[in-house]
């Protein structure tokens, strides 16, 4: 078993930091295999950059595969501009137009010519140049010979860029879905494909502008918290990792499976942190780890006002923005409640929403479900998925 690096902040990049999830890398490469184009659906820390990030450094042979976040992209153009970067960074693209095309005149000597140069940085493109980079990118794509790689754009936090960009303006947002499912359509007999992913749900963003069906060519693949037997392991391998600095660091299986217990929703990242301040607690004062001690370790996260506030307070931003004003409140007190009572039955959350005066509950419960902040167990009863948000919650907002 190979040692990890824990990895909290940045995305778990490279064969020392990624804790390989293959049931969904399988599932990723077989729905590409079908010519799909895709959509990973799953809150935010669940793994997604990374599975994407893996993707990118192994592709499998005859495919040709980008990736770029657009979480900060707020037009149209810069969305494009972002697509015809990637395009032109790459040295088999951008090679093939330089001995194929340098004669060329019209559009494609065009796009060449605004190149300022290659650096360490990528491509230069000169702010000051008019360009519809839509239209560029479909130049630069119908030009590439069918016999060329499939090529894969793993497009991060889309969902984002989908909402920054119809926040202002809805007939923007949705001239901007009718564009990509076109680029989608269009470009299908040269092998392009798109897998996209996002921590705000892409459904709900897209039915605020009532227009799903610019959406629903898209496949959705789930993916899910960690098992019981890929948490120990990633625990394990963490631990591992760790040792490389203290060799006498160790975690019994005991502890294990009460960490396991404790941080009820097993995603990558509650589990590197709760894993991080064991390994300090050690340094500080040379003990093995008890359950006592983890209760200690996941009250000092929930407590922390520095190193773990902004993740927690981002929860609550999140959905401040997902939201309405009226809504926002409605799905604030149901929160509220679920952290103080612990659980929270349909009926009255549907009493919350009415003294709110909401007019679709289920937009609400969408974004709650979706977003990650809750579900229903088996007796259908709604809680927080996570035990540390909960009490997170509950410390800092319902009290």
């Amino acid at each position: 078993m190979e040692p990890l690096s824990i990895s909290t902040g940045r995305a778990a990049d490279g064969k020392d930091k990624y804790f390989e999830r293959k049931n969904i890398e399988e599932k990723i490469w077989s729905k590409i295999k079908q010519g799909e184009d895709l959509l990973l659906a799953a809150p935010r820390r669940t793994g997604k950059s990374s599975i994407l990030k893996y993707l990118e450094r192994n592709p499998q042979t005859g495919y040709l595969i980008k990736y770029k976040s657009v979480q900060s992209v707020d037009s149209i153009n810069e969305y494009f501009k972002q697509i015809y970067k990637l395009l032109l960074e790459d040295d088999s693209i951008f090679d093939f137009y330089e001995v194929h095309f340098k004669k060329a005149k019209g559009a494609v000597k065009s796009f060449i010519s605004r190149i300022r140069g290659i650096s360490t940085d990528g491509i230069k493109i000169d702010p000051e140049e008019r360009v519809d980079y839509y239209n560029e990118c479909k130049l630069l794509l119908k030009t590439l010979p069918k016999e060329f790689d499939t090529l894969i754009f793993l497009i991060d936090e889309f969902p984002d860029a989908v909402r920054n960009i119809s926040s202002d303006n809805k007939k923007e947002g949705i001239r901007f879905l009718q564009l990509i499912r076109e680029l989608r359509q269009e470009f299908n007999d040269i092998n392009l494909q798109f897998v996209y992913s996002g921590s705000i749900g892409l459904g709900n963003v897209v039915n605020k502008l009532g227009r799903s069906d610019l959406i629903n060519d898209i496949v959705n693949i789930e993916v899910p918290p960690l098992n019981q037997n890929e948490a120990k392991e990633l625990i394990t391998r963490l631990v591992l990792g760790l040792r490389q600095e203290k060799s006498e660091f160790e975690i019994s299986d005991q502890i294990k499976d009460y960490i396991l217990k404790k941080d009820s929703w097993l995603i990558p990242y509650y589990i590197q942190i709760i894993i991080d301040e064991l390994f300090d607690f050690f340094i500080e004062t040379g003990q093995k780890p008890t359950e006592k001690t983890i209760d200690e370790v996941i009250d000092k996260i929930i407590r922390d006002r520095y190193k773990y506030q902004d993740y927690f307070e981002n929860w609550k931003t999140r959905l401040k923005q997902a939201l309405e004003s009226k809504e926002y409140n409605c799905a604030l007190e149901i929160l509220n409640y679920i952290s103080t009572k612990g659980s929270m039955d349909y009926d009255t959350i549907y009493n919350i929403s009415v003294k709110h005066v909401i007019d679709d509950l289920k937009d609400i419960t969408n974004v709650l479900e979706y977003d990650g902040y809750i579900s229903k167990n088996s007796e259908k009863m709604y809680m927080f998925n996570s035990i540390i948000l909960k009490e997170w919650w509950y410390i800092n907002v319902a009290s």
